[in-house]
């Protein structure tokens, strides 16, 4: 399918809009970034449980399942930061606000609550309740 680039970057979007929400991309990708080094941080610290650390008792239970709730939190935040680039880079190329599987605009309502979203809602109802595209 060829579409327009020009018409494709609106996909019912003004350029009001799209500035709100590439500055809400923006700004939420700076919260990520942050957080990431606060998470890693707490990871590299002296206190932190690693599996050549051995601390007894439930101490060392304590730590070491706060361990895996930062790396959890770290890969979240990392697939986050995923979707929030690539949108991004959607906005920057002209393809934001249509879906990346079936090329339909995306919905303002959609992208407005999720301005990461590349799916519409139906690729996305698909997504969750098939397990894939």
């Amino acid at each position: 399918m060829t579409v327009d680039t020009p018409l494709r970057a609106q996909a019912g979007l003004d350029a009001d809009t799209l500035a709100d929400l590439k500055r809400r991309l923006l700004a939420h990708q700076g919260e990520l970034l942050g957080r990431e080094g606060t998470l890693r941080a707490r990871l590299a610290a002296e206190e932190s449980a690693t599996p050549n650390t051995f601390v007894a008792g439930a101490e060392g239970g304590a730590a070491a399942e706060a361990d895996d709730e930062v790396i959890a939190m770290l890969h979240h935040d990392d697939a986050e930061l995923n979707a929030v680039t690539a949108a991004l880079t959607r906005l920057q190329d002209g393809q934001y606000g249509w879906c990346t599987h079936c090329g339909e605009e995306i919905g303002r309502a959609r992208l407005l609550a999720l301005p990461q979203a590349e799916l519409c809602i139906a690729c996305q109802d698909v997504l969750e309740h098939r397990g894939a595209l």
